[in-house]
């Protein structure tokens, strides 16, 4: 397992992988529903590192059963014979419109619906659990994460925030101070119970994206805070802005990057509205909601020293790999709360060691920037060893998807 995940952190530098929203948004959005629900900073930061997991699992998992060769492919058929399910079932956890398969709206729904019963179901059987506590908070918080990151690559990944709600009896959110949210599915289908009889169509992005189409992953993310990407299903082509494929609902993208922030911030507002409400949906369940009561208050700095270090260089493993794959928040990320994933990017070594006040930290983004996280990962062992002993993203996957590939919600 430990050789795997070894091989899938290296691959994180060699490719920008499809993924949700890049992991800032992702991160901002799993802390606002800790802080909401009153988890401990510990807890939520546990919660982010198992919402990272299915980009860690997924794209990058994907790429590497394509692309490497040698030992290391050894290794991987290896992992792949023993654990076919965990690859597949990260790929069901983005929203993606995964060959094409997405057709009328009830589809979508299906993966709300049987996405909503299969975290209860997990959390309520940890709550159960025969096992050590600090296993069964682990998996709480991971699996949680996990299914907050589907809930949120929705609204990255789709053309929701791109109807006119305001045109229906179910309207737009004022924010302070004067920013806007769309409404959830989950807020419009309370209102509307056959998706499939509502005045739009929702669309999601192809994956893989091809060539010549208009609605591929690349075009109608809302993934980074620019629109800017690279246009994989165009080999060749430079890193550009995806904004055209935008101009559409309450704030539309334009080009500049004052309305394509304002475009893309629609989408992290709504993803967050929509994480919050998905807690409380999980949290119907009473033992779901026992699980997560007992693991939010979770204090590893008072009660567990050494994970609490695991944690620490689990968080900063994650944004060296995002950073240095262009998935912080774009390939030049903007504003002042940026400067070490600008130092990961241009290798500035020197300077890291001089701020971060770390030993930890600074060996384990130099270990990544120099593309050698096999030993950073000895580090996060627990946060990554869960997946697979314990299926997260398996459990989590059931009834959407199939070993073959293909989503797994009946036809009409």
């Amino acid at each position: 397992m430990r050789r795997f995940l070894a091989l899938l952190a290296l691959l994180a530098f060699l490719v920008s992988p499809a993924s949700g929203f890049d992991s800032y948004w992702h991160s901002q959005c799993s802390q606002k529903v800790g802080e909401q629900f009153g988890f401990t900073e510990d807890a939520w930061k546990i919660m982010q590192l198992g919402n990272f997991s299915p980009d860690f699992f997924g794209p990058v998992s994907e790429f590497a059963a394509k692309n490497i060769n040698g030992k290391e492919l050894e290794a991987l058929n290896q992992y792949n014979a023993a654990n076919p399910q965990v690859r597949g079932a990260a790929i069901f956890l983005h929203f993606d419109n995964l060959n094409g398969e997405f057709q009328r709206n009830s589809d979508f729904d299906y993966i709300f619906s049987h996405l909503l019963q299969s975290t209860q179901s997990a959390l309520a059987g940890y709550n159960k659990m025969q096992a050590d506590e600090r296993v069964r908070k682990v998996l709480t918080l991971v699996t949680l994460g996990a299914s907050l990151h589907a809930v949120q690559d929705f609204y990255s990944h789709s053309d929701w925030i791109h109807n006119d709600f305001d045109k229906t009896d179910v309207k737009m959110v004022k924010l302070p101070p004067r920013s806007l949210r769309a409404p959830t599915w989950l807020e419009f289908r309370a209102k509307h119970s056959d998706p499939d009889k509502w005045p739009f169509q929702v669309r999601s992005g192809v994956y893989p994206p091809l060539p010549g189409a208009a609605n591929t992953h690349t075009h109608m993310n809302h993934d980074n805070s620019r629109l800017m990407y690279t246009e994989y299903e165009n080999p060749g082509q430079p890193l550009r802005s995806q904004a055209e494929y935008h101009d559409a609902g309450p704030a539309p993208a334009k080009g500049d990057e004052a309305s394509n922030l304002a475009h893309q911030q629609l989408a992290v507002n709504t993803a967050m509205a929509a994480s919050i409400e998905w807690v409380n949906k999980i949290e119907e369940n009473a033992d779901a909601k026992a699980a997560i009561e007992v693991a939010k208050g979770w204090n590893l700095k008072l009660h567990d020293p050494h994970l609490a270090k695991e944690l620490k260089a689990g968080a900063v493993t994650q944004m060296a790999l995002s950073c240095a794959a262009g998935k912080w928040d774009g390939d030049d990320p903007p504003g002042d709360g940026t400067t070490l994933c600008r130092a990961v990017l241009d290798r500035k070594m020197n300077a890291l060691g001089n701020t971060m006040g770390s030993q930890i930290e600074s060996e384990i983004i130099g270990l990544a920037t120099n593309l050698a996280m096999p030993f950073a990962l000895k580090f996060t062992g627990m946060f990554w060893d869960v997946h697979g002993q314990y299926h997260v993203l398996e459990k989590l996957a059931q009834d959407v998807g199939s070993a073959s590939g293909r989503y797994g919600f009946a036809k009409k």
